[in-house]
């Protein structure tokens, strides 16, 4: 087997073993997806406000509004889920040793210090993000064509990678800083910005947050599915997605390199 082709097996154990470990506070879990439904509900029901008296904002009718603060819901559940405990765990790492140990494993490090463990509490926020989402689709009237869907895989991929991305980055920092603390706030709030179209936001702000990349977080993935994406943004997406990948991968490294152990 290929030095890549065992890391899904690798991930597989380590998730299995968080998920053990967390579905032993059930009720946790279930508290959580409740919360998480009420909160998808209280977005739905808050932002309706906004169209009491006009069908459009922007640009966008409110049906096609729930579309975007489902795929909120759903990068912002991936970041809890998946992302956030590592970055999280990481500042503990260096105080007590364990990213040293870690280092030691014949596994990339960058993969086993970033997708190591899952929050159990968050998992299902993703489907009840997409489920607003198919909400959001039918109650525009928009059919889903292939094509669609099919720029919407691309899309939402790309948004995926970005996101993996950004906290890849902010390990980085962690390592560099030797800490965690606040650094996980950065990444709420990127991804917070993309709770709402950027064309709501003012001019200059819009460009801001093109360019971040923000839009490619939630707006571009719900003009997609909406058939309202400029088909250049289908080479873009993955364009940025990839270098963005790339840019953080060689923070990381180069963090790696400056990192002299928790002894020092």
């Amino acid at each position: 087997m290929s030095e890549w082709g065992r890391y899904p097996r690798i991930l597989a154990v380590c998730w299995r073993a968080a998920v053990s470990t967390e579905l032993e506070y059930r009720a946790n879990f279930v508290s959580n997806t409740v919360l998480s439904v009420f909160w998808v509900s209280w977005a739905a029901a808050g932002v309706s406000v906004y169209f009491q008296f006009s069908d459009s904002l922007a640009g966008w009718t409110y049906a096609e509004l729930l579309v975007v603060i489902g795929l909120f819901f759903a990068v912002n559940g991936l970041r809890q889920a998946m992302l956030e405990p590592n970055l999280d765990r990481l500042g503990e790492y260096i105080r007590l040793g364990t990213l040293d140990f870690l280092l030691t494993k014949p596994v990339d490090s960058q993969l086993l210090v970033s997708l190591r463990h899952l929050s159990v509490n968050n998992l299902l926020d993703p489907l009840i993000g997409l489920a607003l989402v198919t909400v959001g689709i039918v109650r525009s009237g928009h059919g889903l064509s292939a094509a669609a869907t099919a720029s919407f895989v691309v899309v939402f991929t790309a948004a995926l990678a970005l996101l993996y991305a950004l906290m890849l980055a902010l390990m980085a920092f962690t390592v560099v800083l030797k800490s965690a603390d606040g650094v996980d706030q950065i990444g709420f709030g990127v991804v917070e910005l993309s709770r709402f179209p950027v064309q709501l936001y003012r001019r200059p702000i819009q460009t801001m947050l093109t360019v971040a990349p923000v839009a490619f977080l939630t707006t571009f993935p719900a003009l997609a599915l909406l058939e309202r994406l400029d088909p250049v943004m289908l080479l873009v997406s993955p364009a940025v997605a990839i270098a963005s990948v790339s840019l953080a991968t060689v923070l990381w490294r180069r963090a790696m390199r400056g990192y002299t152990g928790a002894s020092a």
